[in-house]
C-alpha cells in the first residue's frame, strides 16, 4: 500500500514559487495585523508587537528576495513576478509604518489605517498565491 500526500494545489515551477512567496507574505501580513490589533487593544505589549512586526518584515523580505531572483521562462511569468514584487514593496512599506506606530514615532500612521492596509495586502497576496494574477 502506498500513501502519498502533497502540498496544496499550487502549481510547480516559477508560478509555484511565486504562489508560495505570496502565501508566505500573506501569512506574515496577517500576523502583523493581528499583532497591531492586539497592541492597540492593550492585549499585548509594544515589545511583543515589535517582535511580531520584525518577524513579518523578515518573512516579506525573504519572499521579496525569492521573487526577485525567480527565473522566468515567458513574458507572462515575468509580468506576474513584477506584479508580486509591487505587492511585496507595498507590504514592506506598510510594515515599516506599523513599526513606527508601535514605536510611537511622532506623525506615524494611525492604527486603523494600518489595519486596513494590512488586511488589504493579506487579501491581495493570498489571492495571488491562489492563482489570481
Amino acid at each position: 500500500m502506498s500513501l502519498s500526500c502533497g502540498c496544496s494545489g499550487l502549481p510547480g515551477g516559477t508560478e509555484g514559487d511565486l504562489s508560495r512567496a505570496a502565501e508566505d507574505a500573506a501569512s506574515a501580513t496577517a500576523s502583523a495585523q493581528l499583532g497591531l490589533s492586539l497592541v492597540t487593544a492593550h492585549r499585548t505589549t509594544g515589545n511583543h508587537a515589535d517582535v511580531v512586526l520584525d518577524d513579518a518584515l523578515e518573512t516579506v523580505l525573504t519572499s521579496y528576495s525569492a521573487t526577485a531572483t525567480a527565473e522566468t521562462a515567458s513574458p507572462e511569468e515575468a509580468a506576474h513576478r513584477d506584479v508580486l514584487l509591487g505587492y511585496l514593496d507595498d507590504a514592506v512599506a506598510v510594515l515599516g509604518r506599523a513599526r513606527g506606530h508601535v514605536a510611537g514615532v511622532p506623525g506615524s500612521a494611525d492604527a486603523a489605517s494600518l489595519d486596513q492596509e494590512l488586511r488589504r495586502l493579506t487579501d491581495t497576496l493570498s489571492a495571488f498565491g491562489e492563482g489570481a494574477r
